[in-house]
């Protein structure tokens, strides 16, 4: 999910600062180890442990330093900077009722100084916490707070008064406005050295193009703010967000596989850099990005890990706003796995969240052998789909494999006439992988396996230049079948064994043991029969039940019968014995 709802703070001050990384970011004035500006009337050991949060701040020692302030603030009451820095590791560290505190008394204090300003960020920082703790009704009142320091400010509108008007603009498709806005948020900061702020316009900006179909245009602006963000030049706050942003803008609407790969590594080095594991909201969001990664690498078990503790974190703590995409993410782990009941409680979780659960939910019908579930779910899901392009070509390549299954040809060849126009308008090599592969689909269904087999081979290179094994191993079982239907039964034992390696490796059962079933079975399909009916068949004749069967091949007992009923009307027999001999006289038996 990319989530836009929480920025800058300039309270601590958002300003300018050394590289030092992320967590280098002071307080007004303060420039070192002993900070020229002192609360008056500080006692020596009070004035210690003040010192002491900041140092801890500076070190990512986050749970610490909230410690520190917490108690200093309980002894004799903190001054508005350290109120706001109590605020931003109370945040990164998910103490949700301290950081509301703590943001609140700050935004009084800005307020009666007449720091407005200031005061507008740190309204944004409480809608923030608000909307991710899934609490909209508090968000939308610091929300209007916002709105009424741009009354009082004039023509000084606050900057992230200016982004939040961006980004409502972008959901409604309005991008001229939204660019609009954030030319003023962007000037804004880099007038007053506001470099959170100037980044994350520079990123919505980026955004506001990608999803108008600017895609390359709208990448180079993406690329801009990410350089400031891995650079070290963010609060850690910002930096969590902007990573979790860029990611998800990559992934979910520029269908930019290979800068969400390259942004997921540097999130994984930043996190890493930390002296211990945090939750809250802000870093188990970022958890999400960085598991889906390693999903896409093909580490699943460490995946599986990582994804359900940050969906349990979400969702029981507060971070409701992001925890649907945790649970699907997760869902699709259990998938791949083979782990179908735990995947189905993960979707429903996350359909609860308000999450779409499409088309991982289909995929795992497809398996179990529910075509009509399978079909229906993403045609609803499609028809739903009118936002960004990308969005509608992540559903696509489902739908053209789904649609050949249930013998929808037209269908599936409408899917995949959008999804080629997509891949050329956005210029993605990921997409393009999915597109060379559903035209591949359609031609071996329209049983022209050589008009097949270069689709499939650009298929399998992009995927593997991605680092993507788990799509490479599938485009192998399509080059396979290719291979098979040409007579090629050498080249296509090769590229099944490759293929079974890869899921063996990856762990994915129900896709291994589909390759161990086709590779038992060799030569061409006698009498049009399909590769799903030739496993059929060949079960038949072993002496399987239908259930047997089922459980076997992942598929409905329906699924069973209605396969068994068409092979028998393919090969002319009508009795399970002579389907056996027939599979005998054809050398279809192991």
């Amino acid at each position: 999910m990319v989530c836009f709802g929480q920025h800058q703070s300039r309270g601590t001050s958002g300003r300018r600062h050394p590289k030092g990384g992320p967590s280098c970011r002071e307080p007004d004035g303060y420039s070192g180890p002993s900070p020229r500006r002192v609360i008056i009337g500080l006692m020596p050991e009070r004035d210690e442990r003040i010192r002491h949060a900041r140092e801890l701040h500076r070190q990512a020692r986050w749970d610490e330093a909230c410690r520190e302030w917490i108690a200093a603030d309980a002894e004799h009451g903190l001054g508005v900077e350290d109120l706001e820095l109590l605020g931003e590791v109370a945040q990164l560290t998910g103490r949700h009722e301290e950081a509301v505190s703590a943001l609140e008394r700050a935004f009084e204090l800005r307020s009666a100084a007449a720091d407005l300003t200031a005061a507008a960020t740190g309204a944004f920082w409480l809608y923030s916490e608000f909307l991710y703790a899934g609490e909209l009704a508090r968000a939308g009142g610091w929300m209007a707070r916002l709105g009424d320091l741009a009354e009082t400010l004039g023509a000084a509108e606050p900057g992230w008064l200016s982004i939040t008007e961006a980004r409502r603009s972008i959901v409604e498709q309005r991008y001229d406005d939204a660019r609009t806005a954030l030319t003023g948020a962007l000037a804004q900061g880099r007038e007053r050295g506001e470099t959170d702020l100037e980044t994350y316009a520079i990123l919505l900006t980026g955004r506001s193009m990608v999803t108008a179909g600017r895609i390359r245009e709208g990448m180079a602006r993406l690329e801009d703010a990410m350089v400031r963000v891995t650079g070290g030049q963010t609060s850690p706050r910002m930096t969590s967000m902007l990573y979790c942003a860029a990611i998800g803008i990559c992934e979910e609407e520029a269908c930019e596989l290979a800068h969400a790969q390259e942004w997921a590594r540097a999130l994984e080095r930043w996190m890493a850099s930390f002296p211990t594991s945090y939750g809250g909201a802000l870093l188990d969001n970022c958890r999400v990005y960085r598991a889906a990664l390693l999903r896409r690498r093909g580490q699943l078990p460490e995946a599986e890990a990582e994804l359900d503790r940050a969906a349990r974190n979400l969702a029981d703590g507060n971070g409701v706003l992001v925890a649907g995409h945790a649970c699907y993410e997760l869902g699709e782990v259990h998938r791949l796995l083979g782990q179908d009941e735990a995947a189905e409680v993960a979707y429903r979780r996350a359909t609860a969240l308000g999450r779409s659960v499409q088309p991982g939910l289909a995929l795992l019908r497809l398996r179990q052998g529910d075509l009509d579930a399978a079909l229906h779910g993403l045609r609803r899901a499609v028809a739903e789909e009118t936002g960004a392009p990308a969005a509608r070509a992540r559903l696509l390549p489902s739908l053209v494999t789904v649609s050949l299954e249930a013998g929808e040809v037209a269908e599936a060849e409408r899917a995949l006439a959008e999804l080629d126009e997509l891949a050329r308008n956005l210029g993605s090599s990921a997409l393009d992988a999915e597109a060379a592969r559903a035209r591949a689909e359609v031609e071996l269904a329209a049983a022209r396996p050589e008009a097949a087999l270069p689709h499939l081979r650009r298929s399998s290179d992009a995927w593997r230049g991605l680092s993507a094994p788990y799509e490479t191993a599938r485009t192998g079982v399509l080059i396979a079948r290719a291979c098979r239907a040409l007579g090629d039964e050498e080249g296509a034992r090769v590229e099944l064994e490759s293929a079974r390696q890869l899921f063996t490796e990856l762990g994915t059962t129900p896709d291994l043991r589909r390759v161990e079933s086709l590779a038992t079975t060799a030569g061409a399909a006698p009498d049009g029969l399909s590769e799903r009916e030739i496993e059929v068949l060949r079960l038949v004749a072993a002496g399987m039940t239908n259930r047997a069967i089922a459980a076997q091949l992942y598929i409905s007992e329906r699924t069973v019968h209605r396969h068994i009923s068409n092979i028998f009307g393919r090969i002319g027999v009508n009795s399970r014995a002579a389907a056996a001999a027939y599979a005998a006289q054809h050398h279809l038996l192991p």
